[in-house]
Order: C-alpha cells, then structure tokens, then sequence
C-alpha cells in the first residue's frame, strides 16, 4: 500500500514523521507521498507531491490509503468527504507508542500522534486528529472532523462534536460537552456546556461570538 498524506504544509510534515515511525516497525506502506492543490509546493524531505487530479491519475485505488493533514476542521470534513466519494480508503495514522484499549473505537482516517493518553471506554470519530500530549478521559466522545490539541485535557464523561477544533492547554470539567463547529480558544477552562457554532474562550469558558465563516486560521 501508499500512504497519501493531503496537506504538505506544517501539519503534513508533522504527519510524515508519524507515518515514518510506524513504518519503520511494521513497513506498512511501500511508499509515502504527498497530496496538495495548491501551487508551488517543495518539501526538503524530498518526498513526491501531487495534486489530488494526479494522483488518482498516477496511483490505483486499490493500492492507495489517505489521510487528510490539514488543521482546520471544516476543510479537514471537505477533503475526507472527498476521498470517500472517489472510493479511497481513508488512513488510520496512529504513533506506534500510543496504547489504544479494546474498549476504545477509533473512527477511520482518525491520527493520534505521540504521547497522547487514550484511557477506556473512549469513542473516537472519523477524521479526528489528535496532536501530542493530549489526555482523553474515560466514556469521552470526540465527533468527525475535531482537532484536539497539544496539552488539552478532556475529563471523563465529556461528548465534543463534530468539526470542534480545541486549542492548545484547554481543560474540560467531566461531563461536559463542546458542540458542533464550535472553536475553543488557547488555555481555557470548561466548565459550562459550549454551544454549537460558537467561538468561546477565557476561564470559565464563554462564548464571545458565533463561528460564522467557520475558521481557525485566518
């Protein structure tokens, strides 16, 4: 099989060197490509980059998995609704030294980098990504499409929707959630429920507005 990873960017690099350490144990792909739309892209790594048109021109279905590398949740769900639509198997990125329990699911096409706790009883959707040193609490769900964050603590018992990007140090009380499209700014602290489409932050939490054009990066 081939790894596409979609997005060179930053997030994409971070994903290559997953990706290289779980084959480096158990050579789980022949090769790992890059996946870009965009213009004039290099990597120093030297690795192939070719946009999506391409690559569906120059690698067989059948032999091609994909993991989507892009940071914001709204375009992670427009690229991973594409790979499905052209019958491409989504990638499950996970780092070799992560310990997922059987009591836990993990979703397709879902990254878990290194250092992240995965305790039990945990559901994770598809697409999710999940940067280093985050703690998943027991009984949590984590919906498609979110992007957990480097030092955020999700207590147990905690439900955080769909296409929710957490920002790095945010902390959640148990049994609470984050709804849908809803965007939670740097080390905040949650101890109230956190409607959809909102953009909330500060200790306690609170929205301070919708998430209108639904983005993290500007």
């Amino acid at each position: 099989m081939i790894l596409g990873i979609y997005g060179a960017g930053g997030l994409g690099r971070e994903v290559f060197e997953v990706a290289s350490t779980v084959n480096r144990q158990n050579s789980r792909w022949s090769d790992i490509i890059f996946i870009d739309d965009g213009a004039d892209i290099n990597d120093l790594r030297k690795v192939p980059i070719y946009n999506f048109k391409d690559t569906l021109i120059k690698f067989s279905k059948e032999t091609l998995e994909v993991c989507v590398a892009v940071g914001e949740p709204s375009i992670r769900q427009v690229l991973f609704e594409k790979l499905v639509a052209e019958g491409i198997k989504p990638a499950t990125v996970i780092h070799p030294e992560i310990s997922i329990p059987d009591s836990t699911i993990i979703g397709e096409g879902t990254i878990i980098c290194k250092f992240v706790s995965i305790t039990c009883d945990i559901r994770i959707g598809n697409n999710v990504y999940i940067h280093p040193m985050a703690c998943i609490g027991h009984d949590s769900v984590i919906g498609d499409s979110s992007v957990i964050s480097s030092f955020v603590d999700v207590a147990g018992d905690c439900t955080i929707g769909k296409k929710v990007f957490l920002a790095i140090g945010v902390v959640m009380k148990q049994g609470i959630s984050v709804g849908n499209n809803s965007i939670v700014g740097m080390a905040s602290v949650i101890h109230r429920d956190i409607p959809e489409s909102v953009i909330a932050m500060g200790n306690p939490a609170r929205a301070m507005k919708n998430n209108e054009r639904e983005r993290v990066f500007r």
